[in-house]
């Protein structure tokens, strides 16, 4: 299995931060080494003041640096706390106090470990700056170490020079691939929300549409059968309740399917179901124009449930049209009907709630939004009592032969 780019992310910042305090220590350490070394070649006395006090001056700036570094990679890794200022207060006094003691013990290339302890210091800072200021703050060090050098040794000036800015630049370099790598990880985590907000998104729609048309069949096909009991029709009351039933059944696969995201509809399942509907709530629906090309047709004909589902709920409806037409690279649908200018108790809403849902509901997002997706659109419009829902997607063109 793929490791994770977070779980990768922190790994990689636990090898920043430990290669980091690599880097920070092994100068001002490499001072207990060539103080010891000494004493066993030059006979040089560890208990000399001066290297005594530089024991203690390198461990406060070794401390010091270490707690520096750790500020500058959480600045990187977007965990920014305060500077440690009390650290600081005591970390560059010990720097400027190192850099006099140094040159006082008795041990060879002295100049060099001072170069290199500045450069330390530098170094753990540098996580946290730009390019730019990482370039001035390489330079000044640079200069710093030729003042306390000297120039008297060229090949040690320019060793040290290469030490200096290696140090300086694999400190800074590292911290870039950390945030580089934490942009990744930013970027992977803002795609998973992305996709998991679309399939909510989808899975929504997917439901809004589906059950707003079954809910609404089986409420006409209930409203019908009670009718036809009460008019002494058993058997034909029976027939609406089997077919109630049968609808319900279905539902329980529309949803495994709209879960499983294998929800598909057709012009012509739709339409018939249109026609199916209507007649049962009394409605005439009448279906002209021209044929619905394939490309647009699936989106279409969820136009055509969430149109017929929102005639059968907020309108008094006598008349339906479903008109098709092709117009100038484009594929027009309108669903008209003829109950804008009727209110009915009987029906949520009447002739003005058609309208008002239909302008700001949630099924006119989802048409607009499937229709979108191929380059069309859906309006609304009324003309007299016809309340008219359009829906226009063009025309893919078709390359040269």
């Amino acid at each position: 299995m793929s490791e994770s780019p977070l779980v990768g992310a922190r790994k990689f910042e636990a090898y920043v931060r430990w290669s980091t305090y690599g880097v920070v220590t092994i100068p001002v350490v490499t001072l207990f080494g060539s103080v010891l070394t000494a004493e066993r070649t030059a006979g040089v006395d560890p208990a000399d003041p001066a290297a005594a006090l530089g024991f203690v001056l390198a461990l406060a700036l070794t401390v010091g640096n270490v707690v520096v570094v750790n500020w500058s990679i959480d600045t990187v890794v977007g965990r920014a706390r305060r500077p440690p200022l009390a650290v600081i207060a005591v970390w560059v006094p010990a720097l400027a106090a190192f850099a006099v003691v140094v040159p006082v013990i008795p041990l060879p290339a002295m100049g060099v470990t001072l170069a290199a302890a500045l450069a330390s210091a530098a170094a753990s800072f540098v996580p946290a700056l730009g390019a730019r200021p990482a370039l001035g703050l390489n330079a000044a060090v640079l200069v710093m170490a030729l003042l306390l050098t000297g120039f008297s040794d060229l090949p040690v000036l320019v060793t040290g020079a290469i030490v200096i800015s290696g140090v300086l630049w694999a400190c800074w370099s590292s911290a870039w691939m950390l945030r580089v790598l934490r942009e990744l990880q930013t970027a992977h985590e803002t795609r998973a929300a992305l996709a998991l907000a679309n399939e909510r998104l989808r899975i929504s729609r997917d439901l809004h549409d589906v059950f707003g048309r079954t809910l609404a069949t089986i409420a006409v096909k209930s409203s019908l059968a009670s009718e036809l009991v009460l008019r002494g029709r058993g058997a034909r009351a029976a027939q609406e309740i089997t077919e109630v039933r049968r609808l319900a059944e279905e539902a329980g696969t529309e949803v495994r399917q709209v879960v499983r995201g294998e929800l598909h509809t057709s012009w012509d399942d739709e339409v018939s179901g249109a026609r199916s509907l209507l007649a049962s709530a009394g409605i005439r629906c009448t279906v002209v124009g021209d044929p619905v090309p394939e490309e647009c047709a699936q989106a279409l004909a969820w136009v055509v449930r969430e149109g017929v589902t929102n005639v059968l709920r907020h309108s008094a409806a006598a008349r339906v049209t479903l008109a098709s037409a092709h117009e100038e690279g484009h594929v027009l649908l309108t669903i008209a009907n003829d109950g804008a200018g009727t209110t009915d108790p009987a029906r949520t809403g009447g002739g003005e709630g058609a309208v008002a849902t239909a302008t700001g509901g949630t099924g006119l997002r989802a048409m607009s939004e499937r229709v979108h997706a191929l380059g069309g659109h859906v309006t609304t419009r009324r003309d007299g009592d016809w309340f008219l829902l359009d829906a226009t997607v063009p025309l893919q063109e078709e390359g040269p032969a």
